[in-house]
């Protein structure tokens, strides 16, 4: 990969709808804004489903690399800015020496990922239902195998982020609006029991046949 330079990639026009670089460039702004240095965006069919090459061409400039197989008219936006703020908290939480050994994801990264980051379940689970026949996962992150070209222009699944059960609040959560589902914490998969009003007691629900 370091074989290249970032203006000798072939361009590839994005179908997303919006700007890529422009996406990322706000995500820098919005939740790494001590971060001045110049980011390269590209689409390149490498095997990561998205990497950061830093210090690519020069000690503050860096290259961020999306997989083609992201660049479809129905790849959600949400997706596309997770990613994003995936790959610049490298630049924030290097790779480092963790007990012995050289970990691409140190803890801190993935602190500070949640912090960010609260609908990464939700996008990782997009992105196994939408791309997973084309997807391996290992300790470095999705890989992309050559199935890719058989799906690129397949229609994808609507982002449906699913409501967090971990007591973040909705305004951090939804910052649009929205609502947020508290479960009581012995919940299970069985008709929870009714409460007489009156006497306090509880009778279980009968089961349908």
């Amino acid at each position: 990969m370091f074989r290249y330079q970032p203006l000798l990639f072939q361009p590839v026009p994005s179908l997303l709808g919006y700007s890529l670089s422009e996406l990322v460039e706000e995500t820098r702004a919005v939740h790494f804004p001590d971060i001045e240095d110049h980011i390269e965006v590209r689409f390149a069919a490498e095997s990561p489903l998205a990497y950061i090459a830093s210090a690519f061409m020069g000690r503050d400039r860096h290259l961020v690399v999306f997989h083609p197989v992201l660049n479809n008219p129905g790849t959600p936006i949400e997706v596309i800015c997770f990613i994003a703020k995936h790959e610049l908290t490298h630049l924030r939480c290097p790779p480092r020496v963790v007990d012995g050994w050289w970990e691409m994801h140190p803890p801190e990264f993935w602190e500070h990922e949640a912090e960010i980051g609260p609908e990464r379940h939700a996008v990782w689970a997009w992105t196994q239902r939408a791309l997973g026949k084309c997807l391996s996962h290992d300790e470095h992150g999705f890989r992309v195998s050559g199935r890719w070209r058989t799906m690129r222009e397949m229609r994808r699944p609507p982002y449906t982020p699913s409501l967090p059960f971990n007591g973040e609040r909705w305004e951090r959560v939804c910052p649009e609006g929205g609502a947020q589902l508290h479960l009581p914490p012995d919940w299970v998969k069985r008709p929870m029991p009714i409460q007489d009003p009156v006497s306090g007691q509880s009778h279980h629900r009968p089961r349908s046949r």
